[in-house]
């Protein structure tokens, strides 16, 4: 039997046979350390029989040795012949040799040599040999030998191997017996445990309960197992409740869904109109319902595709609506959302049933013009389009006049990809702007060119305030009446080392664009305020610094916070110095400027209204402004007194300030004339080529010396 095999026998065979193996292995221990005592003591016994035989020879055979009489001690051994174990034995004279000798009958041997013995006892296999030395007056004469058969001694121990078997059975018996009966306190309540645990298993029945009274382990394991059945029976009762209130939940669920599906099938021509509501407004804008940008990629994608085919033509014109921002910020987001949704429907009306109109955002439209004829098809229709805008927009009880600029590209004369026709399109609008507004202007390479010297001229100028190619120069304000100079005009400048001095009308605005008019007005605050400190300084503390602010710095938060610390780096009295703004910059975020402008006037710094007359000249919005000064453009001052309109722009705007209890600057005089018509006016404070061009620092401070040097100086050249 195998360990495999010893596995699948019961418990209760595995504890009788372990009992019986112990008790078989500590018998026959006990038998090998009892039989193994006797056998030692058997073998004691024998060699001192032996030697107490051989004492007896030798005492004997002493006197036959030294009388050398071998008849004396032949009979000295005769007495031998009783004892039937001694199978022979021999005296040996002082020479070694054999004087006297036994053999029993039938034994023949061969005498062992005495010159190599001692007095010793050998036990062999089958026999024991003994030596003893034959002394006589402490000198030795002699040896004698006896060997004797070991059967006492085997029979002796095959009595006892006899005994230890008869013993060995009937204690393997009795075990066996004893181990039967004892097993069964073990066995028992185990079988009663299995038995029901499987009962358990197959008829998950978790009433059933073992029963047993036993104290032990045993007795524990059942009360547990019994306690672990209580356990699963109340699990088992939760869950069968469970279970009979999810059957009910479940019917519910079920009907519930049954009427849910029914809704479901009545409601599904609804979720196929909302997601076709959902595709449609992906594709269009929310305001105007007009394409959006994704769709106007798809049909211009499209159309080109189309178009290299048949090799034929496509236009893209993009719209942006001129002075748009104003409208919104000045009179509201709803008014420009209703003037938006009236715009796209005029351009709906512009456009033939082919062509697409789309909002890109904000104020921008741009139209497709798929399979075209000519160039002048699209210069025709774009021509249509500013003509329809022109006419007054109602909204909300205002009426209000919109125009747009138009930028056109043609394919495949100015691209012929997508991105390319609508980057054209673009500049081409924006050239269409910078020409004056309300026109269509088609793409050239030139404007391309521009704009990579627009780039040129902007990474040149991001370059230009480290390089110290920005100068400030300075033109003097006039009063005319006390012939002094009361104030100066900070007026920026770049000298570029290639291109020369650059006109600020051509890089001021690629500052504003890229955002580095930030910077460098905060750099044009600083030495202005710093150099306006220095002629205070050298005597001349009542003069006057005034700086024109771009729409940039003036939509920037922190405009004032900016100023406050340019005025406490000079160390200087804000009531000295003046900003210039334009009316355009102003009325591009009129709320948030005039909120700006009301904290700067509140620290002591004057606000002039630069280049008044060309934009809107609005008395509303003039009131609304905090305004001290009032500049009047050199453009209206350029013809008096010759030009009877321009004479009464002049007159107007001198009376509307006067009204509103306002300076006066006229800009721009460059004639006697001119002087004396504004003198008649009542201006006092001028600026003009008449008196000097702006200058450098160092030039203006000898222009004050002048001034103050003794004797009359004429400031008029």
């Amino acid at each position: 039997m195998n360990i495999r095999d010893l596995g699948r026998v019961s418990i209760r065979w595995k504890l009788t046979l372990l009992i019986v193996t112990i008790s078989t292995v500590s018998l026959l221990l006990a038998s090998v350390a009892f039989i193994t005592s006797d056998r030692i003591n058997t073998q004691q016994t024998a060699s001192n029989n032996l030697a107490t035989m051989a004492e007896i020879i030798a005492a004997n055979s002493s006197a036959a040795l030294l009388f050398g009489d071998a008849r004396a001690a032949q009979e000295t051994l005769g007495f031998l012949k009783a004892q039937q174990h001694i199978q022979a034995a021999a005296i040996y004279g002082t020479d070694n040799t054999v004087f006297a000798s036994y053999r029993k009958p039938g034994i023949a041997i061969k005498f062992p040599e005495s010159n190599i013995q001692t007095e010793n006892t050998l036990f062999w296999g089958n026999h024991v040999e003994l030596f003893t030395l034959i002394n006589y007056e402490g000198e030795q004469i002699g040896i004698v030998y006896l060997r004797s058969n070991m059967k006492a001694i085997h029979d002796r121990l095959v009595w006892f191997l006899g005994i230890v078997a008869a013993v060995l059975l009937v204690s393997v018996l009795v075990t066996f017996m004893l181990s039967t009966r004892l097993q069964r306190i073990i066995t028992d309540p185990l079988l009663r445990l299995s038995a029901i645990a499987r009962q358990v298993r197959t008829e998950k029945n978790y009433s059933l309960r073992v029963i047993g009274e036993n104290e032990d382990e045993l007795g524990n394991l059942i009360i547990d197992f019994n306690a672990m059945l209580d356990e699963i029976q109340s699990r088992d009762d939760e869950l069968s409740e469970h279970r009979a209130m999810l059957e009910e939940r479940v019917m519910q669920r079920t009907s519930e869904l049954e009427i849910a599906n029914s809704k479901l099938a009545a409601s599904k021509e609804q979720a196929e109109a909302v997601a076709k509501r959902m595709e449609y407004h992906a594709h269009h804008d929310a305001l105007t319902g007009l394409p959006n940008r994704i769709l106007l990629n798809d049909r211009i994608t499209a159309e080109l595709a189309h178009a290299r085919r048949q090799q034929g033509k496509l236009a893209l014109l993009f719209l942006d609506l001129d002075r748009f921002k104003i409208i919104n910020d000045s009179l509201g987001h709803a008014v420009g959302d209703q003037l938006l949704r009236v715009i796209a429907r005029r351009l709906g009306n512009c456009v033939r049933e082919e062509d697409t109109v789309a909002r890109l955002g904000g104020d921008e439209f741009m139209v497709l013009l798929p399979r075209i004829s000519s160039s002048s098809d699209a210069g025709r229709i774009a021509r249509k389009i500013i003509d329809c805008l022109v006419n007054p927009i109602s909204c909300n009880g205002h009426e209000l006049h919109i125009t747009t600029s138009v930028g056109i590209s043609i394919f495949p004369h100015d691209g012929v990809d997508a991105e390319t026709l609508i980057k054209h399109a673009d500049i081409s609008m924006y050239r269409a702007k910078e020409l004056g507004r309300n026109k269509a202007i088609y793409f050239t390479a030139e404007m391309n060119a521009g704009s990579r010297k627009q780039l040129a001229l902007e990474n040149s100028l991001r370059l230009a305030a480290g390089k110290n190619q920005l100068k400030l120069f300075y033109q003097p304000k006039i009063d005319i009446f006390r012939n002094t100079i009361v104030g100066v005009e900070a007026l920026l400048r770049w000298e570029h080392p290639t291109m020369g001095m650059i006109s600020p009308m051509e890089f001021i605005p690629v500052a504003e664009d890229s955002g580095l008019i930030i910077p460098i007005g905060e750099w044009v605050l600083n030495t202005a305020f710093t150099q306006l400190k220095q002629w205070h300084q050298a005597g001349y503390a009542s003069l006057s610094m005034a700086v024109n602010i771009s729409s940039a710095q003036l939509s920037r938060p922190g405009l004032e916070d900016v100023i406050e610390k340019a005025l406490q780096a000079a160390d200087l009295d804000a009531r000295m110095t003046e900003l210039e703004i334009t009316e355009n910059v102003a009325m591009e975020n009129l709320e948030p400027a005039i909120a700006i402008l009301e904290k700067l006037k509140h620290m002591g710094v004057s606000i002039a209204m630069d280049d008044f007359g060309t934009g809107y000249s609005s008395l509303s919005y003039l009131r609304q402004l905090p305004v001290d000064v009032v500049k009047i453009d050199q453009s209206f001052v350029r013809e008096i007194p010759d030009s009877h309109e321009d004479v009464l722009i002049a007159q107007a705007i001198i009376a509307m300030t006067q009204s509103l209890n306002l300076s006066v600057v006229v800009e721009g005089i460059e004639n006697v004339k001119q002087l004396n018509f504004f003198r008649q006016q009542g201006c006092n404070i001028v600026q003009g080529f008449l008196f000097s061009k702006p200058v450098e620092a160092d030039e203006m401070l000898k222009m004050l010396a002048a001034q103050s040097a003794p004797g009359t100086v004429n400031l008029v050249k």
